[in-house]
């Protein structure tokens, strides 16, 4: 009996990892988005000016992607539009490597984007369908930092053994990896997860849930903005600051591995102790690294500030993915908050360029460390709109109904 209640219990758990691998195989490359820069701006011979726009294509043919599976999540059956994507995707990547002309490869790009896009919205749908999703999308967020922190590990070897389209090589092999992950996803399961849900689906959003939706969704985007400002620009401000450049990737690549603990965090605390704490204590992380790193001229500084971010950012993003998932059962709201998430994610590096001021980021640091604190504002009534204080419950138990002791009798 023991050994099928464990063998229960790990089931349920690789329903958690195997389906957040899927999702985050649609837009992989974000985990290693300066690989793929230096990749595009370096052996494959686009300019910088052209690498960056290759990217903003891929991203923004992300957002589209994903806004097209926010009409479908409910329209249709998930699976084989995902099978399908990822196994498009996984060519479209390959051919990548054929593609010489920037106008291509920005079309094709994008189009890629699209695709994964759609297959990364449909996933998270389901993720947020399952029973626990402060650990549906820690793991999304464990498996995304952990994909990341490899594969820059290991792709500068890769180039040298391949060519500089390794990084797209990777992202096929991801992709298809996803299909076998789709084979043994445990399904049975899954449906039990799901169909717990299902007459939750049907239900319309309340008034106060919209109310409480609005503020979320923009305090997710000003938190995604800030951070991903600060990771496109975090080599730069160490070169800056008299770093070299291989103590940089060092740091970035060692501070990186705390991003798994923090993705952790939500798998392992779920809502014991409620969610506002962490989030509080996790924009002040974040916020407190933004300032630390405009003293990056001792290196000390500068890990700190990376560690402590990288351990915030995937702590911070999963409670708030969980709070989208609970205000909405069906998972649509979670789908327009990966939308959202992408928009920052998008958004921040163009912000920060708009900020920089003859290499000097302090403007764009301290900006960031504002916008942080301004989606703690933002976010504070509506995750404690979904807590449930517990003296609350305490009362609701002892006014509820006791069986009398002479029933029966």
């Amino acid at each position: 009996m023991l050994q099928q209640t464990d063998l229960k219990t790990t089931q349920h758990y690789l329903t958690y990892v195997l389906l957040a691998f899927v999702a985050m195989s649609g837009l992989s490359y974000i985990n290693f988005l300066p690989g793929m820069v230096n990749a595009l701006a370096g052996g494959i011979g686009f300019s910088d000016s052209e690498a960056g726009q290759i990217v903003a294509l891929n991203g923004y043919g992300g957002l589209l992607g994903s806004t097209i599976a926010i009409f479908l999540v409910r329209r249709i059956r998930w699976q084989p539009v995902v099978v399908a994507s990822l196994s498009l995707l996984a060519g479209l990547d390959i051919a990548t490597a054929w593609l010489n002309d920037v106008r291509w490869m920005l079309g094709w790009r994008f189009f890629a984007g699209a695709i994964g896009g759609l297959a990364l919205g449909l996933a998270v749908a389901q993720l947020a369908r399952l029973e626990n999703p402060d650990r549906a999308f820690g793991a999304l967020l464990f498996v995304q930092f952990s994909i990341g922190s490899l594969v820059m590990v290991l792709l500068p070897s890769l180039e040298v053994m391949t060519s500089a389209h390794a990084v797209f090589h990777i992202m096929a092999f991801l992709s298809l990896l996803s299909l076998l992950v789709m084979l043994i996803l445990p399904t049975r399961r899954l449906n039990s997860d799901t169909s717990k849900l299902a007459t939750a689906t049907s239900v319309p959003l309340k008034h106060d849930d919209y109310l409480h939706a609005v503020p979320l969704l923009f305090a997710i985007a000003g938190y995604q903005m800030a951070a991903s400002a600060i990771w496109a620009y975090v080599g730069l401000i160490g070169i800056g600051a008299a770093i070299t450049n291989a103590n940089v990737n060092s740091f970035i690549a060692i501070t990186g591995l705390l991003g798994l603990l923090g993705a952790v965090l939500p798998i392992w605390l779920g809502r014991r102790f409620g969610r506002l704490p962490w989030l509080m204590a996790g924009v002040a992380l974040s916020a407190t690294a933004a300032v630390l790193l405009n003293f990056s001229q001792q290196y000390q500084l500068y890990v700190l500030a990376m560690a402590l971010l990288f351990f915030s950012w995937p702590a911070v993003q999963s409670y708030l993915l969980a709070v989208t998932a609970e205000i909405d059962n069906s998972g649509r709201l979670s789908t327009i908050a990966t939308l959202v998430s992408s928009v920052g994610l998008a958004t921040g590096p163009l912000l920060a360029s708009v900020l920089l001021e003859n290499n000097d980021f302090s403007k764009m640091l301290y900006s960031c460390a504002v916008i942080f604190g301004l989606s703690y504002l933002l976010l504070r009534k509506p995750v404690q709109a979904q807590e449930k204080p517990p003296l609350l419950q305490c009362r609701q138990h002892e006014d509820s109904p006791q069986p009398s002791s002479t029933q029966g009798q």
